[in-house]
């Protein structure tokens, strides 16, 4: 299904594409044009871009799926790894896609205001809004961007792959390049998507429903042990798409002397009477 779905968004792109550039070509000369084709055909490669990771993912997976019938965290090249890896580096990259985009509506509607101000025209007023949020994408980019490279200070290396229900998950950080941490934090939370019906339609919420507080130990050389307990009954992570999506996140906030870093890992939690 979803190799049938990246298909039609693909193809509907393209089509998209070619059409945005033949109105281009045919129609008369004007400059405002370019910024508004620069925006789309950004748009378009970026979601074509999206579709190929998507397709080399899900190809991926498939291909995995016969290696491990009975290991469905090994069809996920980051949990083939002790070696983890946060999600501060694609929510950096996610959050300049958004800039970027709403950069240009932005620069396009100070030009309105200039223009449409002078002759009374006060609908131009709308033209904040595209403003107000890029410039609050670009505060979040910079949030993320001082995560992402703060995160070259922390190196997390899991001692339990996977995590299982009813026993203990622990990983091993060491804070390089930096004398002394403040403190650290950390802890183990379910995450799940629920569906809500409104009256104006359904709408989709993330919410935690588990949170499991880890213990720190101190080690030689610098390095601290992480340890969570993992109760019993409760919910693993979903393997399957036609589950409900959930997943559990190994959050660590450490103090460092530049600023306090929070980051976040996905770990696979696995049931044992299942596996």
């Amino acid at each position: 299904m979803r190799v049938t779905t990246n298909g039609v968004i693909v193809i509907g792109v393209v089509t998209m594409m070619a059409i945005m550039v033949a109105a281009i070509a045919y129609q008369q000369f004007s400059w405002w044009v370019f910024p508004f084709g620069l925006l789309f055909l950004t748009v378009f490669a970026g979601i074509l871009w999206v579709c190929f990771l998507d397709h080399r993912e899900d190809r991926f997976r498939r291909a995995s799926e016969g290696k491990f019938p009975d290991e469905p965290w090994m069809r996920n090249k980051r949990w083939r790894t002790d070696n983890m890896t946060s999600r501060s580096k694609p929510e950096f990259w996610g959050s300049l896609a958004f800039t970027l985009i709403l950069g240009v509506f932005a620069l396009s509607g100070i030009v309105s205001l200039q223009s449409g101000l002078p002759e009374g025209n006060y609908w131009v007023l709308l033209n904040f809004i595209p403003i107000a949020g890029a410039l609050y994408f670009a505060r979040s980019t910079y949030i993320a961007w001082r995560t992402w490279s703060l995160e070259r200070h922390v190196n997390l290396i899991s001692e339990t792959r996977p995590a299982w229900i009813g026993s203990k998950f622990s990983a091993v950080m060491k804070v390089v390049g930096v004398r002394r941490t403040d403190q650290v934090e950390a802890w183990l939370e379910h995450l799940k998507v629920v569906r809500l019906e409104e009256s104006d339609g359904v709408a989709f919420e993330k919410v935690v429903d588990h949170k499991l507080t880890g213990q720190t130990e101190e080690m030689s050389g610098g390095q601290i042990r992480i340890s969570v307990d993992i109760p019993e009954n409760i919910p693993a992570t979903s393997w399957n798409d036609d589950e409900q999506e959930s997943w559990w996140d190994f959050v660590i906030v450490v103090g460092l002397p530049e600023k306090k870093l929070t980051l976040r890992y996905e770990v696979p939690v696995a049931d044992p009477a299942l596996h």
